[in-house]
């Protein structure tokens, strides 16, 4: 009867927790963006720049003053893992924030996760702070460049947390080849944790991550990419993940996009497969 009624309770927080969280998603851009309609009039924003839905973070910095939130749902399954495994994650959310000319502040949230295969867990997960600085424009074939430093932090609950902060590091370039293409590549590490081969204790793990990407303006409002992406271990057992995906963006207002993607893994260590939908939008809050 008590492991009973603790069951009972443990599905009715996590739906709790997922209603505020769809709720989250729906209510807060809404909100914002109606918000925001009485101070863009006073107050020309810059254009819409977004690090999602792509891996590839962008050169581009929010200016100071302006706060862009990204969010959405990602939808991940393994075939061909023993046993079939699927993963969903809402609402993902980026908080970039204008600090100075050159430098924007990240704070980051993994949201809230629910994942069956061997057992069936959810719950929230782990948090992210980091900073991103431009350096220096595009200049013939020197391409626009910026750094980007984050650093994870264990909020999550047990089973979606490294239980530790985990620190990455993205040189970021892009170059425009026409009016309407841009290439934009990500090269840097990630460390992770996670538990020792023998159940005891954990171990923090490096990584080496790269990203190119392809994008396109099929018209003023939609545009367009195709992705590889990976990490490889370094000082982690295992095999390189490779993927690839592709997806659209579309401009529902100067300041408010939508976005949809899907992806498949290229390697055998990569998910099988993958789809997501999200959106973004800006504000000022100084004026």
């Amino acid at each position: 009867m008590e492991s009973l009624r603790n069951l009972i309770l443990k599905n009715l927080i996590s739906l709790i927790k997922l209603r505020v969280l769809c709720l989250y998603v729906v209510l807060i851009p809404t909100i914002m963006v109606l918000h925001g309609q009485k101070v863009y009039t006073e107050r020309s924003l810059p254009e819409l720049v977004t690090d999602r839905p792509d891996q590839t973070e962008s050169s581009i910095v929010v200016l100071p003053g302006i706060i862009q939130v990204e969010t959405g749902i990602l939808y991940t399954e393994e075939d061909e893992a023993s046993p079939h495994s699927r993963k969903l994650a809402l609402p993902g959310t980026l908080f970039r924030i204008g600090l100075f000319d050159r430098v924007e502040l990240r704070l980051g949230f993994d949201g809230f996760i629910a994942e069956d295969g061997t057992d069936e867990e959810d719950g929230i997960g782990d948090s992210e702070v980091g900073v991103k600085v431009f350096f220096t424009e595009e200049k013939g074939l020197r391409p626009e460049m910026a750094f980007l430093a984050s650093l994870s932090l264990p909020t999550g609950e047990n089973a979606f947390s490294s239980e530790r902060k985990d620190p990455s590091f993205r040189f970021l370039f892009s170059h425009s080849l026409t009016e309407r293409l841009a290439l934009g590549t990500n090269l840097g590490m990630a460390w992770g944790t996670k538990a020792n081969e023998s159940g005891v204790g954990l171990n923090t793990l490096s990584a080496f991550q790269y990203t190119i990407s392809l994008g396109m303006g099929l018209t003023d409002k939609v545009g367009s990419y195709l992705e590889f992406f990976g990490d490889m271990p370094m000082s982690d057992k295992g095999n390189p993940a490779h993927s690839f995906n592709g997806g659209v963006t579309y401009l529902l207002k100067d300041q408010l996009q939508f976005d949809v993607s899907s992806g498949f893994g290229l390697s055998q260590s990569a998910e099988d497969w993958f789809v997501g939908t999200g959106v973004s939008f800006a504000f000022p809050f100084l004026k």
